[in-house]
């Protein structure tokens, strides 16, 4: 068995095989979420992954490194000096991914409602994903969501990577526009490719989460640096601003000013370590965003419209940690993650408003996965997670005051091919929005909300 400093060694000479490549004019692709890909690098998704999405410690090299690598026959174009002007590959890095699900709640949540839902499709979507030019790709996706009968930009992360040698180490560096914090990372311990990976779409969750847990999904633009050193330290920092669909910012045409509008831009930061021997892999790591938002919306879904040049800022301070370890041959591949964040809520603005009774408060989010798949066949997932935070019924909207919840998740899956997953999912709460027994003062309780959720998902 090699050691891990000789795997380095040979991991680093490859990037810089890679990229010299590049540099010479072979075309840059990935290996990292969905079919093109595979197509594009000649690499089975196994490569990249223990089971979609979860990445193995080659994925987040691909991942890092841009999407960039490619072994298919290119169109080319060079200048007299012989720089490459153009190189595209003969075939378009286009993808596709469809899912289908059918749920059922333990029980509904108002007389006009059902207990079961069948979504076909639940959601489909279109890829870009692939290079854009020598240096440079990208991960594009357009999702077409069967609930709201819409299409819409869904996850986009487009970047330029190199890497460079200094002082013996190898640094993979690069830049990130995306929009979604955490969905340029390379790990499934952070929220935007945390796990459950799915869900029914009609299944209540809590009211309270983190800002940096799918609030900004899709509704901003970031733009981060990094750098990945000997594949085993990663450090990124950047900013992100509003970027609403649908809606300008800067001209509103007199209609009602948008809610949740960042003020300058939100900085974003991550620092993580992985430690690679034999089939294992340890990481460990914090992030964190920083945001102040004009007219924000409060946990209890209350908002306000004022100018964006005036008044208070609520301000939200989010900070975490994370873990994940992995153990991957040709028979097991086992992941396991954990997380947990703190938000500071500074709410100068929902205060003044009265929509809060404290003018600070915070909210605590934590979890933990752990995952097993069988020579990629077979896998079951469970999953334990809970919130908490301050006590304010004006803010949080419950009749206690607090926003605590837990609940757990089941999940088994079966895989004919390694694009085709049969999955059926569990989920159970033991507390939902305050309080196990009614929660919400009409006699709701907590597992009310459980439910049962069987999807198919594919992509081509």
């Amino acid at each position: 068995m090699l050691s891990s400093a000789i795997r380095r060694d040979i991991v680093s000479t490859l990037s810089t095989c890679l990229f010299s490549l590049l540099i010479l004019g072979a075309a840059a692709q990935k290996a990292e979420a969905v079919p093109s890909f595979a197509r594009q690098t000649g690499l089975a998704c196994e490569a990249c992954h223990t089971v979609f999405p979860q990445l193995t410690p080659f994925g987040r090299v691909f991942k890092a490194s841009g999407y960039t690598m490619s072994n298919t026959s290119k169109v080319q174009d060079v200048d007299r000096m012989r720089r490459y002007l153009m190189s595209l590959n003969d075939v378009p890095p286009i993808s596709v991914m469809g899912v289908a699900s059918t749920s059922s709640s333990n029980k509904v949540s108002d007389a006009n409602s059902s207990k079961t839902s069948t979504d076909f499709p639940q959601q489909l979507s279109i890829f870009y994903a692939g290079a854009i030019a020598d240096n440079v790709g990208g991960l594009i996706q357009l999702t077409y969501d069967g609930q709201g009968g819409n299409f819409g930009i869904d996850n986009t992360d487009i970047r330029f990577a190199d890497v460079a040698t200094l002082y013996d180490h190898s640094v993979i560096y690069g830049v990130s526009l995306n929009n979604n914090p955490t969905v340029q990372d390379l790990w499934n311990s952070t929220p935007a490719w945390g796990q459950p990976f799915l869900g029914s779409p009609t299944m209540a969750g809590p009211a309270a989460a983190a800002r940096i847990e799918g609030a900004m999904a899709q509704a901003v633009a970031g733009v981060s640096a990094y750098a990945f050193v000997d594949q085993a330290i990663y450090a990124e920092v950047g900013v992100y601003r509003s970027a609403l669909q649908g809606a300008s910012v800067s001209n509103i045409g007199g209609g009602t000013p948008p809610t949740d509008v960042i003020t300058g831009v939100a900085p974003y930061w991550r620092l993580a370590y992985e430690y690679d021997w034999g089939q294992h892999s340890l990481e460990l790591g914090t992030f964190g965003l920083q945001a102040a938002l004009h007219n924000p919306t409060t946990i209890a879904g209350n908002s306000f419209a004022q100018s964006l040049q005036l008044g208070p800022t609520d301000r939200f301070t989010d900070t975490g940690i994370d873990a994940q370890y992995q153990y991957i041959d040709d028979d097991n591949q086992i992941t396991a993650t954990a997380r947990g964040i703190r938000e500071n809520q500074r709410l100068d603005a929902s205060f003044a408003q009265e929509l809060s009774d404290n003018p600070t408060n915070h909210i605590d989010t934590m979890n933990a996965t752990l995952s097993y798949f069988w020579r990629r066949k077979l896998g079951a997932t469970i999953g334990l997670f809970a919130v908490d935070g301050s006590t304010d019924v004006t803010y949080f909207g419950s009749p206690n005051g607090k926003p605590n919840s837990s609940w757990g998740n089941v999940e088994v899956d079966y895989l004919p091919w390694l694009n085709v997953k049969l999955g059926l999912q569990y989920t159970a709460y033991t507390k939902f929005n305050g309080a196990s027994k009614n929660y919400d003062g009409n006699g709701r309780n907590a597992s009310d909300n459980n439910m049962i959720f069987g999807y198919v998902w594919f992509a081509y």
